[in-house]
């Protein structure tokens, strides 16, 4: 029997949580992407007594602590108000998206930090009551460039860091059917106000509110508008960005490093996000940053950098980018959500095995309905849950056309198979 798919439409938050599998689902969006370590320790300590233990990080650089029961919602929003971590209202909440480069601030090959314009955004959203009429997942990303930037993020409206005639701006973009459109450039004093203004426009503009819907003449006129520059002959840092490394060590400077600490399938538990926090202050580190890929970012000392990843490894986080498990998305699955009866990270895990053996280097995304909350964009494999079989899709997303189907119970020995087919009905 398949389980009834609940689709929401909305994003959890702190003020406003939302009921799934296993309680509470509670969001905590950190100001700039960023968490003194202190803090972290303490929302994994909460995290343990009002809720399962259980916390995601999201595509969108937040937190979410899971099975938070009713009654533990006022001692949770008590202590992330001590933090500064609880906003005002709901409606505030939730359109207080924005994503930020992870290392802004710290990266030296950073062309801008995009921290300053990030703040001042978020004041401007505060203080503009009529952009609490924007979609919950309606989101801004400042991409400020360095060693990790933020060109695979979608995002209604975009805020990269640019050169043009020698002198830092930041070029200004909106969502397309097809990919950024880009509008033009502006002043960095300028740019959280343009962006306000572009926010304004969706609501006025567009039908579904959200930037990918824009219409054409829409579009002309926003080019058109005030406080925008042409696009000529400026060095974006997103338009051609390289995979870069992710997960463990990498150079910034010749003293220091940065670190990433991978979450298979973004889940962390509160023990181990405790000894983490334990494991940074050893080593003098008192910020973390969080990411769109599911991983915690730390500066620290390059001599510091081998003793971090041997410990975070051995608390079970993934610090090499080859992992297959970085690779695979996965919802939470039976117990997780009422959607689905699927084990669904029990099987993402039988797979990522079969990843291996295969060498499949491709993405998989496996969804326990046809939500497929876990990943938007498409990936080489999707795993859709019917009922209690998996619907298989080649290079697409949930919502593409199956090409099979698959018994959960033969991913043992269908899963070599699967990552080599191409063309079977049915595996």
């Amino acid at each position: 029997m398949t389980a009834a798919v609940d689709i929401k439409g909305w994003c959890p938050g702190a003020r406003r949580p939302m009921p799934s599998g296993d309680g509470l689902i509670v969001r905590v969006r950190p100001h700039g992407g960023a968490l003194q370590v202190a803090a972290l320790r303490d929302l994994a300590e909460a995290a343990q007594r009002f809720g399962s233990g259980q916390i995601d990080l999201t595509r969108r650089a937040n937190l979410q602590i899971r099975g938070v029961a009713a009654e533990g919602l006022p001692p949770l929003w008590e202590l992330m108000a001590s933090l500064a971590l609880l906003d005002d209202s709901a409606e505030q909440e939730a359109i207080r998206n924005i994503v930020i480069t992870p290392l802004a601030g710290l990266d030296p090959a950073e062309l801008l930090d995009m921290r300053p314009i990030a703040a001042t955004l978020e004041t401007l959203l505060a203080a503009d009551r009529s952009l609490l009429a924007l979609p919950a997942k309606f989101g801004f990303a400042l991409d400020g460039g360095g060693v990790l930037t933020l060109a695979d993020l979608a995002a209604d409206i975009r805020l990269v860091a640019c050169v043009q005639h020698d002198q830092a701006c930041v070029a200004v973009g909106v969502a397309g059917r097809d990919g950024v459109v880009w509008l033009g450039t502006t002043a960095v004093a300028d740019a959280a106000a343009v962006a306000m203004q572009l926010a304004r426009s969706m609501l006025q503009h567009s039908p579904t509110r959200r930037a990918a819907a824009l219409p054409p003449e829409a579009i002309a006129a926003l080019r058109a508008g005030p406080g925008l520059d042409a696009l000529d002959a400026i060095a974006m840092v997103s338009a051609a960005a390289e995979p870069q490394q992710r997960r463990g060590a990498f150079a910034l400077t010749e003293q220091a490093c940065a670190v990433g600490f991978g979450a298979p399938f973004g889940r962390v538990d509160s023990d181990m996000l405790v000894r983490l926090a334990a494991l940074l202050e050893t080593y003098a580190i008192s910020e973390v940053r969080l990411s769109p890929w599911r991983t915690l970012y730390v500066a620290a000392d390059r001599s510091h950098a081998g003793p971090l990843v041997a410990g975070a490894a051995r608390l079970g986080l993934i610090v090499d980018d080859v992992d297959p498990l970085m690779r695979i998305d996965a919802c939470s699955g039976a117990g997780g959500c009422p959607s689905t009866s699927l084990a669904v990270r029990a099987h993402a895990r039988l797979l990522a095995g079969a990843m291996a053996r295969a060498r499949f280097a491709g993405t998989l995304h496996v969804s326990g309905c046809a939500k497929g909350c876990a990943r938007s964009a498409a990936a080489d494999l999707v795993l859709i849950g019917d009922g209690r079989r998996y619907r298989i899709v080649r290079n697409g997303t949930v919502k593409s056309e199956p090409c099979g189907s698959l018994d959960p119970a033969d991913l043992d020995l269908a899963g070599a198979g699967l990552f080599e087919a191409r063309e079977k009905a049915d595996v």
